[in-house]
């Protein structure tokens, strides 16, 4: 099973990769198939509302998860303390607050509301929950902020805990429930500029954001238990036909193709031994 920390870092999804690529990507290598852009015009032309309207629910998962994946070190032994009904003088919880803000924004855009029901949907379940977790969470910071404990011998601490558990535990699968529904709909948009940008004949472009998403995939593959070295190098092969047909040249496309090329090879280092989480961590590296 994946590392929650793993995941979340895997869920960090940018809406708009081709703005850190050079112009020589957004070039065309090869004609325009008019038929083929023809049949993306619909898909084109409503593609950039519907990656307007996604924005919001990657700017919010993509916070928490940053937050989740930055702060592991002192957020996971803090749940794991409290959980255990251990007794600590300070605690790191996530950051509730900010996502149920972010929600509450996106549920009330009218230009977001109605694009993508199904993450509407599983936003208003994580906010149903969200409305009586946050507000505990805080609490529950603010009483070791303040050293409460000191005062009560952590009688209030265990009171709150006893209602934190249940309200996270349901908020933490509603919540892996709307991150994958926003990584779905993610990928689906990047599919389908991928096919516009192809044809438009910017087979360039188009392979830059083709090897970003093989890559993530790569990256998924190897997160599990059991790790198939017969498909991992498949999609090794995938990545690396695709880097070939990039333009050569100086400067970014040098330092990306080489940085890709680090990525297999972590990849391979990894895979061919037995589990290493160390060797596991220099793959996150490099992905990043």
């Amino acid at each position: 099973m994946t590392h929650p920390s793993i995941r979340r870092a895997l869920s960090i999804l940018t809406a708009c990769s081709l703005l850190a690529a050079p112009a020589v990507l957004l070039t065309g290598c090869g004609s325009s198939n008019n038929d083929s852009a023809a049949s993306q015009q619909t898909t084109a032309s409503n593609a950039p509302s519907r990656e307007a309207a996604l924005n919001p629910y990657l700017e919010a998962t993509n916070d928490y998860n940053h937050n989740i994946v930055t702060f592991d070190f002192s957020i996971a032994p803090s749940l794991d303390s409290l959980r255990k009904g251990e007794h600590k003088e300070h605690i790191s919880l996530p950051n509730f607050e900010n996502l149920k803000t972010a929600l509450e924004a996106a549920r009330s855009d009218p230009k977001v509301a109605g694009v993508y029901p199904d993450i509407d949907a599983a936003a208003d379940d994580l906010l149903a929950i969200l409305k009586d977790l946050e507000p505990l969470a805080t609490k529950l910071k603010g009483y070791y902020s303040a050293r409460t404990y000191m005062t009560d011998n952590y009688a209030q601490s265990d009171e709150m805990v006893a209602q934190f558990f249940p309200l996270y535990d349901k908020f933490d699968a509603a919540y892996d429930k709307f991150d994958a529904v926003v990584t779905d709909r993610y990928k689906e948009l990047r599919l389908a500029q991928i096919d516009a940008l192809r044809s438009e004949g910017k087979e360039n472009a188009a392979s830059f954001l083709e090897l970003n998403g093989k890559t993530r995939e790569l990256v998924e593959m190897i997160s599990g238990e059991q790790v198939d070295k017969n498909a991992t190098e498949a999609k090794i092969g995938e990545i690396s036909a695709l880097l070939e047909k990039l333009p050569s040249g100086t400067g970014f496309l040098s330092s990306y193709k080489s940085q890709v090329n680090s990525f297999i090879g972590q990849v391979r280092e990894y895979t061919s031994g037995n589990p290493d989480p160390k060797k596991f961590n220099n793959v996150i590296e490099e992905f990043n």
